[in-house]
């Protein structure tokens, strides 16, 4: 009987552990999926949006996503320079315009300043 208890403790701990995984996969794909039809409604690449960040900040990206904003579809790019700064920048999908440029500080607080 202890081993039946067992053994059906053990088949529930990996059913559960499967339908987790499988349910994080589901929403990973959804997440690339998502992002992939808001690519098709932005004028300027991912590409694009990086070149422009790293005209004003040079050095290597760490991060790059598409995102729906209120003001519409935004590129977060965020860069971090030889001398270890980062700076984010917010890139409307649609202009190519910075938006908003935030410049982490070495103590993890962001300081925003706002372009147009």
């Amino acid at each position: 009987m202890k081993r039946f208890l067992n053994m059906t403790a053990f088949l529930t701990g990996i059913t559960f552990l499967t339908i987790t995984a499988g349910l994080a996969l589901g929403h990973d794909k959804e997440d690339k999926d998502h992002e992939s039809t808001l690519a098709h409604s932005a004028t300027i690449t991912m590409e694009q949006a990086i070149e422009t960040a790293k005209a004003k900040f040079p050095g290597r990206v760490i991060e790059s996503e598409l995102e729906s904003e209120d003001e519409g579809l935004v590129y977060e790019v965020k860069i971090v320079s030889a001398s270890g700064e980062t700076q984010e920048f917010e890139i409307d999908a649609q202009s190519g315009k910075i938006l908003k440029t935030e410049i982490e500080q070495e103590n993890d607080d962001d300081h925003g300043s706002e372009k147009s």
